[in-house]
């Protein structure tokens, strides 16, 4: 809501700017594979923020109406209008993506603290390169202590094969992978690619970083909205509101 024209437009239809917000919100977090429930909490929050504006609005009190005259620095009007629009969207990407992969760290740190684990050597059998609607899933099967164990081999490869044939030529059937093996897990859990820092840690630093991350850039944000809110304030100010003394000098006296 930092545009003008948005926070201007009483009359305009609110619940078609909220649908407009949730679809282009599904849409995004649907392409970068956001869980369901954040979508649907996303939702909710944009519901219960159109119903609170419309309880709101009425009042006349609870709200400050920008200005409805012409801005007197039309130029500093725009740019400061950009600068609000930046740092709103920089805002939602510090907080969205800031707290999803500050949730996924937590997790996978809490499912692999504590357990126990050896380093020992993944041996290739068959890798699989499967299609989905959205994404590729890419594993391999193998031997692990004379076990048969599956691993997801994106950690390993780094970049992503165009194709099933590129998947084999860079992961033949007897490659050797060093890998962490907790055996108390489950799945492909149990197996993962070998580092200098263990699951556990690793996870865990990368959780600290991006909960710190993403609060110092939040901050940030919005200390710059505050800022700039009150800098868009001038903008609306007549002539005869400034001191006589910045008019003087204006004009050369």
């Amino acid at each position: 809501m930092c545009g003008t024209s948005l926070m201007l437009a009483q009359s305009k239809p609110i619940w078609i700017i909220a649908l407009f917000q949730i679809c282009a919100a599904t849409t995004f977090m649907l392409l970068f594979h956001f869980p369901k429930w954040m979508i649907a909490g996303f939702a909710g929050m944009v519901v219960v923020a159109t119903l609170s504006s419309l309880l709101v609005k009425p009042q006349g009190t609870a709200v400050r109406r920008i200005p409805q005259s012409s801005p007197t620095r039309p130029v500093l009007f725009r740019i400061v209008g950009l600068g609000i629009a930046i740092s709103s969207i920089s805002c939602v990407c510090f907080l969205l993506f800031g707290f999803v992969i500050f949730m996924n760290s937590w997790n996978d740190w809490h499912r692999y603290e504590g357990q126990p684990y050896h380093v020992t050597t993944f041996q290739v059998t068959r890798v699989y390169y499967q299609k989905q609607s959205k994404s590729v899933d890419m594993y391999a099967s193998g031997i692990v202590d004379g076990q048969r164990e599956w691993m997801s081999l994106q950690p390993y490869l780094g970049t992503r094969p165009r194709n099933e044939a590129e998947l084999d030529e860079r992961v033949p059937a007897g490659t050797s992978i060093p890998i962490y093996l907790f055996p108390e897990l489950k799945g492909r859990s149990r197996v993962r690619v070998y580092a200098d820092t263990p699951p556990a840690e690793a996870y865990h630093r990368t959780a600290i970083k991006a909960a710190n991350y993403g609060l110092t850039g939040l901050g940030i944000c919005v200390a710059l909205l505050f800022v700039l809110t009150r800098v868009r304030q001038l903008c609306f100010l007549k002539r005869e509101s400034f001191p006589e003394q910045f008019l003087t000098a204006k004009n050369g006296v």
